[in-house]
């Protein structure tokens, strides 16, 4: 009776205890990545061009290099170029379709600032090599980039290295954002006939056979240039890689009779090629095999023949659309009546008949 007593006094005072212990629980969160924003959308085809809406799509990755800074530790790197992917969920620590890495890194909740930088896509989906040397945009480099020669391969690179990405407050408390801005170009080529080929389209009904714009400079590198403060890119040197690009055909036709209209109409094949801005641009050729009827026509244009308001364009810009229509309008060949010539004057010659 007085062992059990004893005991029960015990359980009391463990119970006691128990009630009164203070407990600290360490919930580390990893560093998140949420949807991302896409500035200067074009059309939505997964390879790329990419959008806002499109770049979420399982497979898609961007790479992340970050710091932090605390009381001890300035610009301590604590992502050196990180794959993240779009996964679809399966695969843990992730419960649901989002942008995924692994190993997790986890928020410092001591720290007092964190930068990152990304791109896209991540370095091992293309040829080139990414560097960013220290805490500071304009030490960001993609250096021996070779884009594809296949339109259907070939890969859109975006940045986002502006400051918006510096977390000063509120550590910890949400998902990285990126705002991703096209830095290639986006090179397309239209096709249209004239309003009076259009109409005369019975008799003289127009077909287009061949398409094709070369030759273009395919590799090069980009960096920030302190004299122009801005990020520039610069074509391989001495012995670049170059291409020229035809449009896909379909039963001998880029486009078969009464295909074109007075609209423009995408040259397939030759929409939503991503090149690297250059200099120069007008000296390209765009060739073109038409007939009209049965009579083949053929053309040699050099891109400065095309004009927006009277002037050609010699540069291709990054994270610019450009587009080159063509149209197809040669004068007919006519007939008028201008004079009737008055006859010569012979002479008069006279006989008599006696």
């Amino acid at each position: 009776m007085k062992k059990s007593f004893l005991l029960l006094i015990a359980a009391a005072l463990l119970a006691a205890c128990s009630s009164n212990e203070m407990t600290v629980e360490l919930k580390e969160k990893p560093i998140g990545f949420s949807r991302v924003y896409i500035d200067k959308s074009t059309k939505a085809i997964r390879k790329g061009p990419y959008t806002t809406d499109n770049f979420e799509y399982v497979g898609n990755t961007f790479g992340v290099i970050g710091y932090k800074t605390t009381a001890t530790q300035t610009n301590v790197k604590v992502f050196n170029d990180v794959k993240v992917e779009y996964q679809d969920g399966l695969s843990a620590p992730f419960a649901a379709t989002d942008w995924a890495y692994s190993p997790l890194v986890y928020w410092d909740k001591t720290a007092t600032q964190y930068s990152f930088f990304a791109y896209a896509p991540h370095s091992g989906d293309f040829t080139g090599t990414v560097a960013l040397g220290s805490n500071d945009a304009t030490t960001f480099s993609i250096t021996g980039f070779k884009q594809a020669t296949t339109v259907a391969n070939q890969i859109d690179l975006m940045t986002d290295l502006t400051n918006q990405n510096n977390v000063t407050a509120n550590i910890g408390n949400n998902d990285v954002k990126f705002t991703f801005g096209h830095i290639l170009s986006n090179i397309n080529v239209t096709m249209a006939v004239s309003a009076a080929l259009k109409a005369d389209e019975t008799d003289n009904p127009v077909s287009v056979e061949t398409v094709t714009l070369g030759t273009i400079t395919m590799d090069g590198s980009y960096a920030y240039d302190s004299g122009a403060s801005a990020y520039k890119w610069t074509l391989s040197t001495p012995s670049p890689t170059t291409a020229d690009f035809s449009a896909t055909q379909s039963s001998g036709n880029v486009f078969a009779s009464g295909a074109l209209t007075t609209s423009a109409a995408d040259v397939p094949g030759l929409t939503g090629m991503l090149m690297i801005p250059q200099t120069g641009v007008g000296a390209f050729q765009i060739y073109v095999k038409y007939k009209i009827k049965n009579e083949v026509f053929e053309r040699t244009i050099a891109l400065s023949a095309f004009k927006k308001s009277g002037t050609s364009l010699g540069t291709w810009d990054p994270g610019y659309r450009y587009t080159y229509k063509i149209v197809i309008g040669p004068t007919p060949i006519l007939f008028d009546m201008d004079t009737v010539s008055d006859w010569g004057d012979g002479g008069v010659y006279t006989y008599t008949i006696e």
